[in-house]
């Protein structure tokens, strides 16, 4: 059943405990069932999309080119997403490889996604001859926007956690030892501010690209610093996959920007 009531707190002795009621379900009628994780993935699609439209027609776009853009984006986005999700957490799919289609379980890879979803768009550009850069300066905002809440899904299904912490407003997750810094929410705070950036910049800009370019900058840099807190696996010098992802998306990001900003426009 449905609730709004997330916390649960429990005295003990002097102080208290905190037991995190978390939603992976979010309702239920009978067979039929709905998952949080699922409902606030595709919440934060039709909320880019959107608001991809309203910027559309501000760059003299039609929208229904963004609605028919929006489609290969989300098919390309969840599956790289996903694909990139299993090749770095494979141990958990090993003895039951069927469970990687499971995506309504929760586990998708931002820039898995994000590399499917540049690619379909590109190619959509090239095929409709709509300019690439404007698209990706329309789209990232969005793209914001939609990670923001789609993070929101990720702290009610109780996935994608932080380490071991002390603060005030650390969680705990069901099944999982100890208090969690809570990194979704984190994320999700990140998200509406790059959200909410990108879109005070996208009518001051001076370029086509300018806005896709900072928006990569600014993920790039809140990603790389908010995995020191995740729980994710180590490599090279002790960073994840994410951060060394983080770095390079930075670097050419940075190259770009400075490529695009010499040229007239």
């Amino acid at each position: 059943m449905f609730s709004l009531s997330l916390w649960e707190r429990e005295i003990e002795g002097e102080g208290f405990t905190r037991r995190k009621k978390m939603h992976p379900i979010l309702l239920k009628f009978g067979p039929f069932t709905i998952y949080s994780y699922g409902f606030m993935v595709a919440s934060a699609f039709l909320s880019g999309i959107f608001l991809a439209a309203w910027l559309a027609k501000r760059e003299n776009i039609p929208a229904e080119k963004i609605f028919d853009l929006a489609l290969y984006v989300l098919l390309s986005s969840i599956i790289g997403a996903r694909i990139f999700y299993v090749i770095e957490f494979w141990r958990d799919y090993i003895t039951n490889p069927i469970s990687a289609l499971f995506i309504w379980q929760g586990g998708l890879v931002f820039y898995g996604g994000l590399i499917f979803a540049i690619a379909a768009i590109f190619v959509y550009a090239r095929i409709t001859n709509v300019p690439s850069l404007k698209l990706f300066d329309i789209i990232s905002p969005a793209t914001a926007l939609g990670y923001a809440i789609g993070r929101i899904g990720c702290f009610l299904n109780g996935c994608c956690y932080g380490i071991e912490t002390c603060v005030p407003w650390a969680v705990k997750f069901p099944n999982i030892s100890g208090l969690r810094h809570p990194t979704q929410i984190y994320a999700s705070i990140a998200g509406f501010l790059i959200c909410g950036l990108l879109l005070f910049l996208f009518g001051r800009k001076r370029f086509d690209g300018q806005i896709f370019t900072i928006g990569l900058i600014l993920y790039s840099v809140y990603r790389f610093l908010i995995e020191f807190i995740r729980v994710n696996p180590r490599y090279l010098l002790v960073l994840s996959e994410a951060q060394w992802g983080s770095a390079l998306i930075f670097a050419v990001a940075l190259v770009i920007y400075f490529k695009l900003s010499k040229k007239k426009p």
